[in-house]
């Protein structure tokens, strides 16, 4: 297990990229997907995007088990706001793992972004 956080650091250390430079480094996944998200989200929402990229990763990304989709959706977060995947982002994977993934997140990403809880 401590492999597979150690690719997702890798891999996520990859897209934060040096231009995001903090005072403190993301130590888990959930720190490295809100250093990600917040700044995307508050330009979509402006009350507590925190608890929405908080709801994001606890309710749809974190529940992706497979290590390269899990990290497709977080780039899909980085680049357009939301989780999303594009094909060429998990060479690798046959189409319909990606439809399967995107289907279980649609609903929580749904929830999480509009539910007025």
């Amino acid at each position: 297990m401590p492999g597979v956080f150690a690719a997702a650091f890798v891999a996520a250390g990859l897209l934060v990229g040096s231009a995001q430079a903090a005072t403190t480094s993301p130590t888990t996944e959930r720190e490295l997907f809100m250093s990600i998200c917040t700044p995307r989200m508050s330009a979509k929402i402006q009350k507590q995007p925190e608890r929405v990229c908080g709801c994001l990763h606890d309710n749809a990304v974190s529940k992706e088990e497979d290590l390269e989709l899990r990290m497709a959706m977080i780039r899909g977060v980085q680049e357009n706001g939301v989780p999303s995947i594009q094909y060429v982002w998990v060479p690798s994977k046959p189409q319909e793992r990606v439809v399967e993934s995107l289907d279980r997140v649609a609903a929580p990403t749904l929830a999480c972004m509009f539910d007025n809880r």
